[in-house]
């Protein structure tokens, strides 16, 4: 049943965040909701193209290399983010799926989802199309690519910035914030600073 549900899923019949809904259905039947990055990668794929996100663009890829905002403005971490969002967007669109395999914790993505769900109410109410956009991304960063949640050079601070040494993420602020009630911080691979 569990390969039943899971094409069902694939074809579009349900969407991820309805899938993730549904496995309380299928846990009172003893029947356990499990999920690998391929298949996770191919439903978001299914996703993303029946996603209208265009307008939700307000940086394009021309002006990838002319933000004209003072780094570290919030107008200068907003249009980096996009940017960021955009670029991974395209890139999950594009992306082959055929060397994934990890098996995916349900439990955390349904957490992920419902934290992503209560931020963009509170902050974003009334944008549907901007909270699936976002939800499809941080998603993606998240369990496919183990990518951060913000993008590397983004400046948190005045003078601190995420950055990658290594293949190994860090933010300066993780700590500050990964103590908050709906922090993603949590989701997030950088590593303290």
């Amino acid at each position: 049943m569990k390969r039943c549900f899971l094409g069902s899923v694939l074809r579009g019949t349900y969407s991820i965040h309805e899938a993730i809904s549904l496995k309380d259905i299928h846990m009172q039947t003893l029947e356990v909701f499990h999920i690998n990055s391929h298949e996770l990668l191919l439903m978001l794929k299914k996703e993303a193209e029946s996603l209208s996100y265009e307008h939700l663009i307000s940086t394009s890829e021309n002006e990838a290399d002319s933000i004209q905002s003072l780094p570290g403005s919030p107008r200068y971490n907003i249009e980096y983010l996009v940017r960021y969002n955009h670029r991974k967007f395209s890139e999950l669109k594009e992306r082959d799926c055929t060397d994934l395999s990890e098996e995916i914790d349900i439990g955390q993505l349904d957490d992920l989802t419902f934290r992503i769900s209560k931020y963009m109410d509170t902050y974003a109410p009334g944008q549907s199309d901007l909270k699936e956009y976002i939800r499809i991304i941080s998603t993606y960063l998240t369990f496919v690519v183990k990518e951060p949640l913000h993008p590397p050079g983004m400046y948190v601070t005045e003078d601190q910035m995420i950055f990658e040494n290594n293949g190994v993420y860090y933010c300066p602020v993780k700590s500050k914030h990964i103590s908050e009630e709906m922090s993603l911080c949590k989701y997030c691979v950088c590593r303290t600073s």
